[in-house]
């Protein structure tokens, strides 16, 4: 694969672009959170799934835009071999890509099916990360994640890219707290000791 392509470069351009704002969104929130609580550990942890070089160039351009970051790389073997041992303040799975292959016909590619990409995103869901970021170039017909959790959104790039799907899925705001599950509703403070159940 050959990232000094203009074509890949400014894919991972756009890439690290839209990783930064959604580190920039989640510094927001742990930077109140770091208020409230008074803890200072406020460098965020990332986790980068993808190619080999994609991650290098990535962590290369993500670094330099934010030298606080802790970024970590696997590639897809490596993640789906690779213990629990931490919890990440983000993890990106990047679907890798390869601008000559890109250019070749469609019968000769080798197209990634949604049945391989479903357990590194339920993986990087569920153990590894808090925020999990799913970036996609196909059609979201052919990779589809909705049924996961995660929430779609297009990131147009110029003409001669294919725009890019980001699929992601937060922790804590995935699912709206129902009004019922609250202590005014189950605990009736102001009837206690007054009646008898």
């Amino acid at each position: 694969m050959s990232l000094t392509n203009p074509k890949s470069s400014s894919k991972l351009n756009v890439i690290a672009s839209h990783i930064l704002q959604v580190i920039h969104q989640l510094s927001i929130t742990v930077d109140s959170e770091a208020d409230n609580n008074e803890d200072n550990q406020t460098s965020l942890s990332i986790l980068l799934v993808s190619d080999n070089k994609i991650n290098e160039q990535l962590s290369q351009l993500l670094s330099k835009n934010n030298p606080k970051l802790v970024i970590h790389s696997l590639s897809l073997a490596e993640f789906t071999d690779a213990p629990f041992n931490r919890r990440y303040t983000l993890g990106c799975l990047i679907q890798p890509f390869d601008p000559d292959i890109a250019l070749a016909s469609h019968e000769t590619q080798t197209q990634p099916t949604l049945a391989s990409y479903n357990p590194i995103a339920i993986r990087l869901r569920d153990l590894f990360a808090e925020q999990s970021l799913l970036l996609t170039y196909m059609p979201s017909s052919e990779l589809n994640f909705s049924s996961l959790g995660y929430i779609p959104l297009t990131i147009e790039t110029a003409e001669e890219l294919p725009n890019f799907i980001s699929w992601q899925f937060n922790l804590y705001d995935y699912k709206q707290r129902p009004d019922w599950l609250n202590a005014k509703y189950w605990a009736n403070p102001e009837n206690f000791d007054k009646y008898r159940w």
